[in-house]
């Protein structure tokens, strides 16, 4: 008698649990309501049922014969699925990146601008660069893929997508090529303008060397 009494103990508290009921479209505000009462979820677990819920919409993903928890539970797994990609890939970039910085340096050291001048032949306003290339390798240099944002003295980016890609040219090893690259100017671009206005010690560059070419056909990337 005790034994049966437990068992039927332990379905009251199962039934009471209303993260335990199957999913229902039609009294999913009752349920819902319930699961909040009975603080069973924490606001952080219903913002991801509610994301989950929608996702499921968009894609048509079946939620019937499923309970609420059941749900919550998958899309859990989903949550920590995803961060363990992103996280995975975010320490495969941050490896190649370090791996690319051991095999080139990219620095710039002075800024510019410069204006428009006809009688110069010079057509357009542009935003000067001038950069060095340390060839840190024991290998010639026939060609460099190189990117990089700006970011002002806060932190906070101000530029994107700037390219200035070495083709032309040698760089031997161990030794510092210097050039300067230069860019157009668009006084309606809030990114060029704060980039002709800034100083260059109020500025800081990131550096994404993509792909190196060695003379000898050799490819780092």
């Amino acid at each position: 008698m005790k034994k049966l009494l437990f068992i039927v103990g332990l379905c009251l508290l199962s039934c009471s649990n209303p993260t335990n009921r199957k999913y229902d479209e039609s009294k999913l505000t009752e349920d819902i309501k319930a699961i909040s009462e009975s603080k069973k979820w924490s606001s952080d677990d219903a913002s991801l049922f509610a994301g989950w819920l929608i996702k499921a919409k968009f894609t048509g993903q079946s939620l019937e014969n499923k309970t609420y928890q059941e749900i919550l539970e998958d899309a859990k797994k989903f949550k920590d699925e995803q961060k363990a990609l992103a996280d995975k890939v975010k320490k495969e970039a941050e490896a190649r990146k370090q791996k690319m910085k051991s095999a080139i340096t990219v620095t710039i050291y002075a800024k510019d601008f410069i204006k428009s001048d006809w009688e110069r032949g010079i057509s357009d306003d542009y935003n000067v660069l001038k950069y060095a290339i340390d060839n840190k390798s024991s290998k010639e240099i026939r060609a460099a893929k190189i990117s990089f944002k700006i970011y002002n003295v806060l932190g906070d980016e101000i530029g994107d997508g700037y390219s200035m890609d070495f083709t032309d040219g040698r760089i031997a090893p161990h030794t510092i090529f210097q050039n300067t690259a230069g860019f157009s100017y668009n006084q309606f671009k809030e990114e060029d303008t704060r980039l002709a206005n800034a100083k260059l010690e109020d500025l800081s560059f990131d550096f994404d060397v993509q792909k190196i070419v060695y003379s000898d056909g050799s490819v780092l990337e």
